[in-house]
């Protein structure tokens, strides 16, 4: 009886999280890029350069494919001129960079690379060249990850495992996707254990993630095959969608990476967008619950930041509602991907089988 009862509840918390308000994060530096470096020296800048602007390109576009473009490899060729600032700074750690020097002969990575690259030029580069730009409202990801060690299997959080952490979420921070890892604290150990992540039981693991109000859900774990390869098995959970990733690497570090290049590829597909000037989509749709000249002048401010959004047209005006239509840089699941994202707009489902679906004005709190 009670197991039929806490699964019921279960089933409701995870029912009561996808109707939350999700927040999106907006995430800083995205072009910027540290680089450990050996000396001060011209060649050795232009090499830091150009790897600290090719790993800026993938974050804002989120596409790994875009550093294929010809456009972007001329750029980076010329990596230096898109240099807004630098600075060098002591490396205390010292660490040894035997892929520069080779053999036993390791190079002393002395100093740290800071770089900020012209933010206005990149954007206008990507979108000349019709690829696609991330922009710095990206979902938050909750992490459930259980890795099987020699002895025993265990879930990452950064109290237990801060070297494990900080290896993904660095690794998350180069793709410039934020991430929370679970506090594993009682009220966590309450609602999840080991064999849930394990196991992958979505509903479970999406009940113990809603105190963390996440955007997105990604659980997993990492074992050894039998020939030693590190196996990598994730749950991505958006909403009521979900997606498999399956991954293999020689190292535990490089399957973090790896990892976290997959998931933001994957989260890139749904909210990276292309500007296509002369060939946008249009959508039209109206918004209630305008009450007051602060709420339209919010509203219309919003709308002109989306990424996804190229023009905004009002159509009319009926008490405390607007009609909208916008032209778009992408298609209009992802401009309802990109509003559902940031809350501020909330969607009225009995509407979508109307020709124009309507909205809820939230508020920007």
């Amino acid at each position: 009886m009670f197991a039929v009862f806490f699964r019921g509840l279960v089933a409701c918390v995870a029912a009561m999280m996808f109707a939350m308000p999700a927040l999106a994060t907006q995430v800083s530096g995205l072009f910027e890029s540290q680089r450990l470096v050996a000396d001060q020296l011209p060649e050795s800048r232009v090499r830091a350069v150009q790897s600290g602007l090719a790993e800026v390109l993938l974050k804002v576009s989120g596409r790994k494919a875009s550093l294929e473009a010809g456009q972007v490899k001329a750029v980076l060729a010329q990596a230096e001129q898109y240099l807004a600032q630098y600075s060098y700074h002591e490396n205390p750690l010292g660490e040894a960079d035997k892929g520069q020097a080779g053999g036993d002969q390791a190079a002393l990575l002395k100093y740290r690379l800071k770089m900020n690259f012209d933010s206005a030029s990149l954007m206008q580069i990507l979108n000349r060249a019709q690829l696609p730009v991330w922009g710095s409202d990206r979902p938050n990801v909750m992490v459930w990850l259980v890795i099987e060690g020699a002895s025993r299997r265990f879930i990452v959080n950064s109290e237990s495992n801060p070297l494990l952490s900080e290896l993904l979420e660095n690794a998350a921070k180069r793709r410039g996707v934020p991430i929370t890892l679970p506090l594993m604290d009682l009220q966590d150990e309450q609602l999840i254990s080991v064999s849930d992540i394990w196991g992958q039981f979505g509903d479970r693991i999406t009940a113990a993630s809603v105190r963390y109000s996440p955007d997105t859900v990604l659980s997993g774990r990492f074992y050894r095959d039998a020939k030693g390869l590190w196996q990598a098995r994730w749950l991505l959970q958006t909403g009521k969608k979900r997606e498999s990733i399956n991954l293999k690497a020689e190292q535990l570090g490089l399957l973090f990476t790896k990892s976290a290049n997959a998931l933001a590829e994957s989260l890139a597909a749904k909210y990276a967008v292309v500007a296509k000037p002369g060939k946008s989509g249009e959508y039209a749709f109206s918004v209630k619950g305008v009450e007051s000249v602060g709420d339209y002048a919010q509203l219309n401010q919003y709308l002109s930041s989306l990424q996804v959004v190229q023009r905004v047209e009002i159509t009319r005006m009926e008490g405390n509602a607007i009609g909208y239509r916008v032209a778009l840089n992408g298609n209009s699941d992802q401009f309802l991907s990109v509003v559902r994202l940031d809350s501020f707009l909330k969607l009225d489902d009995s509407s979508m089988v109307n020709e124009e679906v309507d909205f809820f004005w939230q508020g920007q709190k």
